[in-house]
């Protein structure tokens, strides 16, 4: 027993040790899950911290790619920026529009023949010079006048001897530099207006004029196309004084400049500026001494003395029946009548003055009264004979022509945008006409109808028009004709301002689907002439020969 006993007591130390041990195992094994644990976290953290490297690396590529496309683009983009800016600045200019028929230039260089005009054309460019603009870049002069009539105003006023002299100015004023022109525009109240209106709209818009002098404030017309532009920063506009502005001028808040070395300061001897017509006194009548008539016998200058209407007249004038009409025709009793008011307005404007030479004359013998002699001239007038309205034997002659009917105002219509609108169209049905049409239309090949002849009622170019102008077009088939000419665009696209123009200023088809095939899709200056319905809505209409618009809030009946 002591002998086991012993043994189990030397045994109990190792037994303790494996227990340790174990313990100690099981530790380490603990531990080297944790670490086993750590190192699959950290290897899958450094995979996916891999991956987005690789990502940002690639991104990184794109992006340095991204931006040396971007950095090429901006440096061809810097250089056509450059290459635009320099086309802009050689291109720029100053223009100078003159209303030639109210600013005119001064007698002196009018009255020289030889270097008036050149002398005219350099004195304006040096103007604008010294207003400080148009030192390094050109200055274009335009200069818009009816020349017939400011020649014969010139004349007139002595500025002139003859009405030639102005327009060898105009030419030469034209010759003397590349970039000056003397217009005429020709007979009509607001041509040399309306250019001048659609130049400044369009000078206004480009780019590449740099300022604008227009002489205009003669004419309060110009009030309201300048007043779109008043209080514009770093307006581009300068009027020019010539005469004394109106005073609806100051109020826009441009400046204002005088060139009195070029321009006349005072007005014409035989004109009135607008708005004093008003403050001066009626001019009095100046004594009338009519011509005799082509059948008359000279008549001295001597007191006459006026009887009263004879019989035969008055009964004329009311309508007494003759031997040869029972009842006088309305055309018989209006000439009658206008006729004796002739004779009255005559009579009335013969001087009547106490203290003149004739009233201490004698009177003269009246020789007895004679009927007159009416006799219709066969255009409407009437030629009357008369020996008592003047008091003396020898006949006088009194035409009087019935009174033209009046005629319609032609009106033409623009939208908001100050656009050219035309009236609505719809093809002609279809009928006999169209045939006819047809069959004269081949009939006259390779000629083609004029325009001009058989839609405004005159060809300007008379007998040296190569177009067809015998043939007779019934209505219809000019309606027919009229509806062709509408499917063709106006030169003058939509600022076209005539109203007789036959032609289209904008797609004539009320829905139009054909895109690229309609002649009006992309035309040449004028660009697509497809309107919305808003802008098919006339908000103006402007009479031939009207100063200013009216404005509509409807759509004309």
């Amino acid at each position: 027993m002591s002998t086991l006993s012993n043994v189990l007591n030397e045994h109990e130390p190792v037994v303790g040790l494996a227990s340790e041990a174990m313990h100690d195992l099981s530790f380490f094994q603990q531990m080297d899950s944790q670490r086993n644990s750590l190192i699959q976290a950290m290897i899958q953290k450094i995979n996916s911290d891999a991956k987005q490297i690789s990502d940002l690396v690639l991104d990184l590529e794109d992006q340095k790619k991204s931006r040396v496309e971007y950095q090429t683009m901006a440096r061809n983009l810097n250089s056509e920026l450059g290459r635009w800016k320099s086309r802009l600045t050689s291109g720029s200019f100053v223009v100078v529009l003159v209303d030639g028929d109210g600013a005119k230039f001064r007698d002196e260089l009018l009255r020289d023949h030889e270097q008036g005009a050149a002398k005219a054309a350099w004195k304006l460019k040096e103007a604008v010079k010294d207003a400080g603009f148009g030192h390094d870049i050109p200055i274009l002069v335009r200069v818009y006048a009816n020349v017939d009539d400011l020649a014969r105003s010139l004349r007139m006023s002595g500025v002139i001897e003859y009405d030639d002299s102005l327009r060898i100015f105009a030419e030469q004023f034209t010759n003397t530099y590349a970039d000056c022109d003397f217009i005429n525009v020709g007979k009509g109240k607001e041509n040399a207006d309306s250019k001048i209106r659609r130049l400044l709209d369009h000078y206004y818009k480009n780019e590449q004029c740099q300022m604008i002098f227009i002489a205009c404030c003669h004419d309060n017309g110009y009030i309201h196309d300048l007043r779109q532009y008043a209080g514009v920063p770093d307006c581009k506009i300068r009027l020019i004084e010539t005469t004394s502005a109106e005073p609806n001028f100051r109020t826009l808040g441009f400046p204002i400049l005088r060139f009195d070395n070029v321009f006349r300061p005072d007005p014409l001897n035989n004109e009135i500026k607008r708005g004093m017509q008003n403050f001066l006194p009626p001019r009095s009548r100046s004594p009338a001494h009519p011509n005799p008539g082509p059948i008359a016998r000279p008549t001295p200058p001597t007191h006459l003395s006026f009887e009263p209407i004879p019989a035969e007249l008055q009964e004329l004038v009311r309508g007494t029946p003759s031997a040869s009409s029972a009842v006088p025709s309305p055309v018989q009793t209006m000439n009658s009548i206008a006729a004796i008011a002739n004779v009255a307005a005559l009579a009335n404007d013969r001087p009547q003055s106490a203290s003149s030479p004739q009233d201490r004359s004698p009177p003269q013998t009246q020789a007895p009264a004679r009927p007159p002699n009416v006799i219709n001239s066969g255009n409407g007038g009437t030629s009357i004979s008369y020996a008592t309205a003047g008091g003396t034997v020898d006949f006088k002659n009194v035409t009087v022509k019935l009174a033209k009917p009046k005629k319609q105002p032609k009106y033409t219509y623009y939208n908001e945008e100050q656009y050219r609108l035309d009236p609505p169209t719809q093809h002609p049905p279809r009928g006999p006409a169209q045939e006819t049409y047809q069959t004269k239309f081949q009939r006259i090949k390779p000629r083609v109808f004029c325009n001009d002849h058989y839609l405004k009622g005159k060809c300007k170019r008379g007998v040296n028009c190569d177009k067809e102008h015998e043939i007779e077009l019934t209505p219809s088939e000019v309606a027919i004709h009229r509806y062709k000419a509408r499917t063709s665009l106006c030169p003058q696209g939509r600022l076209c301002t005539d109203p007789d123009c036959y032609l289209s200023h904008h797609c004539p088809r009320a829905l139009c689907n054909r895109n690229e095939l309609c002649p009006f899709y992309n035309t040449p200056g004028w660009g697509d002439l497809h309107y919305t319905k808003e802008q098919l809505i006339p908000r103006r209409k402007w009479a031939d020969g009207a100063e200013f618009p009216e404005y509509l809030d409807r759509v004309p009946s």
